[in-house]
């Protein structure tokens, strides 16, 4: 599922990046300079080829997402999930699927629209416009695929509407840096065609420096809602992927600031540049391009990873019952086809009790006809202990007895059967503290 995701994004924000390259820096240059056949005829087949490349690549792994994502849901085979039908029950039932839908829609718009917006001849305004409105949709859309959705109250406008702006902006960033070194490679040693490519790098700068503020704030805010405080950032595995994607942004940040200050200056010759120092700058420009591609590649790849975690706010609270008994243990296990919450109380060694929420995506209780919980310890190779749960009026589970022997990292696994028919098993670790 990470792969899968990891090369859905990246295929994604390439495929929108480069109508937002094409549109907003490539042919306003081109412009500038009369329309350069020479340029356009070089740049625009390899546009073509990445943008139609990236869109097949984009459906195609979307289609395997859909069909992980029904299989985890209905705890059968990939393979088994066209004939039951689980798909289509996921595709038309599911905030996924629905979403799902929504994207395949865009990407015939976007399709339809490559054909005269990547063509060797000047596209048309209204072309453009709606290249840029479907490229946004598509890349946007994503944020229905992760933790933005679900939220209660405020939340559930103000982040998903941040984490589309979030997409946007990466894809009109991130997807337009290979398109942007590819221009660069075109440059000849005559004056038309460094104009353009000081052009196109200043109108690059302009949509980095919008893009950038717009990740930055949009940033601030989904780690707001992720995270939730400086301890759940700073001290789960969720959170400190966060640090590490927000590590790599300001690396990328940097880069793009030398790129603005110190090279974009020297492409201008009659600052008293040389041909040798401005063909450098160009060459400095085409490289700083690549790392900063990379490291949007190595964020991309954390991404995909984060979606299949459970924020790290959700070690703290739940949306559903508030704040937890200081004493108690807690995890949230989130994958796409269930999520669990389970507390340990209290969270230490000794005789304790469970709780188990179930829910759905949407954080509605998931409906059950039993569960198991079975807890084993950190030792490796340690012999699960496996409880049978009652559900109570509120349709929590509940465990009694629970014997833990000694600190550390346990492992408790939620096995259940569903009202639907389908079986989930959860498990995840959770840290039991030493007895006062």
């Amino acid at each position: 599922m990470v792969y899968v995701r990891a090369i859905h994004f990246a295929a994604t924000l390439m495929a929108a990046g480069v109508v937002f390259f094409a549109v907003f820096v490539a042919a306003p240059a081109l412009r500038a300079a009369s329309d350069d056949t020479r340029v356009r005829a070089a740049l625009w087949p390899k546009l073509a080829f990445i943008a139609w490349f990236s869109l097949v690549l984009a459906l195609g792994s979307g289609a395997v997402w859909l069909v992980l994502t029904a299989a985890a849901m209905s705890g059968e085979a990939p393979a088994d999930v066209f004939s039951d039908g689980v798909w289509w029950t996921v595709l038309s039932q599911t905030h996924f699927g629905l979403a799902w839908t929504a994207r395949f829609i865009f990407v015939c718009i976007l399709a339809v629209t490559f054909v005269p917006l990547l063509s060797t001849k000047p596209s048309k305004s209204w072309i453009n416009a709606a290249a840029v409105i479907a490229a946004s949709a598509f890349a946007g859309a994503l944020a229905w695929a992760g933790h933005a959705v679900g939220g209660q109250d405020v939340e559930a406008i103000v982040h998903p509407a941040a984490d589309i702006l979030h997409l946007v902006a990466a894809a009109a960033w991130v997807g337009a840096l290979v398109p942007l070194a590819l221009l660069l490679t075109t440059v000849d040693k005559d004056d038309a065609s460094v104009a353009i490519a000081r052009t196109a790098v200043l109108r690059f700068s302009m949509l980095g420096i919008t893009a950038v503020g717009t990740l930055l704030l949009t940033g601030i805010v989904n780690t707001w809602y992720l995270a939730g405080s400086i301890e759940a950032l700073t001290g789960t595995y969720y959170g400190q992927l966060l640090l590490a994607k927000i590590a790599l942004f300001f690396v990328m940040v940097a880069i793009a600031a030398v790129n603005r200050q110190r090279l974009t200056p020297r492409l201008t010759r009659s600052a008293g540049e040389t041909e040798r120092d401005t063909f450098g700058a160009i060459s400095q420009l085409r490289r700083n391009a690549a790392v900063e591609t990379l490291a949007g590649a190595a964020i991309i790849c954390i991404v995909a990873v984060l979606g299949t975690k459970a924020p790290a706010s959700h070690a703290n609270h739940h949306p559903g019952y508030g704040a937890l008994p200081a004493d108690s243990a807690f995890v949230h296990i989130h994958t796409e086809q269930a999520m669990a919450d389970v507390m340990i109380e209290p969270g230490r060694v000794g005789t304790a009790h469970a709780t188990v929420h179930l829910w759905n995506e949407d954080f509605e209780p998931l409906a059950a006809r039993d569960l198991k919980f079975s807890v084993a310890a950190p030792a490796a190779g340690s012999t699960p202990t496996t409880h049978t749960a009652v559900q109570d009026s509120d349709g929590a589970w509940q465990v009694d007895g629970i014997d833990l022997t000694q600190p550390g990292n346990w492992t408790v696994t939620v096995d259940t059967d569903l009202a639907s028919g389908s079986r989930v098993v959860l498990a995840a670790p959770i840290v039991i503290d030493p007895a006062p």
